[in-house]
């Protein structure tokens, strides 16, 4: 294993910090009812924004997974292996903005707190896949 740089400690660091942040706000918000926005103090047009974001994240989140996993996975069963696989990119980060976006918005459900947590870890462009990659890969 190579030396990691005291940079690349910190970046990560960082972006583990930021990979917290949604499903922490998910759990606060639909497991322990905490609102983490409370101090906005929205009443206004709260529950259609994240409806808005939950229908915006699952489309994205399921893309991504699209793209990122299944494609790959069928060009490696189809061919054998992945000589002359052209990546196809999907909407990377935007599918976790989504999820936390809904994820502080939306009334407390344990339902709709569970199927966040699944978009999110299952995002295949998003934080928790590019901790796997980084762990598969390594930097």
């Amino acid at each position: 294993m190579t030396k990691i740089s005291k940079e690349d400690r910190i970046v990560l660091i960082i972006f583990a910090i930021c990979g917290l942040i949604p499903p922490v706000a998910i759990i606060a918000r639909h497991f322990y009812e905490l609102d983490p926005l409370n101090w906005l103090k929205i009443d206004w047009g709260r529950t259609g924004l994240g409806y808005i974001s939950l229908t915006l994240a699952t489309l994205t989140c399921l893309f991504n997974f699209y793209v990122s996993i299944y494609v790959p996975w069928e060009y490696e069963r189809k061919h054998g292996s992945m000589k002359d696989f052209a990546h196809t990119s999907g909407l990377p980060i935007l599918g976790s903005i989504f999820v936390l976006g809904a994820g502080a918005l939306l009334p407390s459900s344990i339902y709709i707190g569970i199927f966040l947590l699944f978009l999110y870890v299952f995002d295949g462009n998003g934080l928790p896949y590019f901790f796997v990659c980084i762990i598969r890969d390594g930097l």
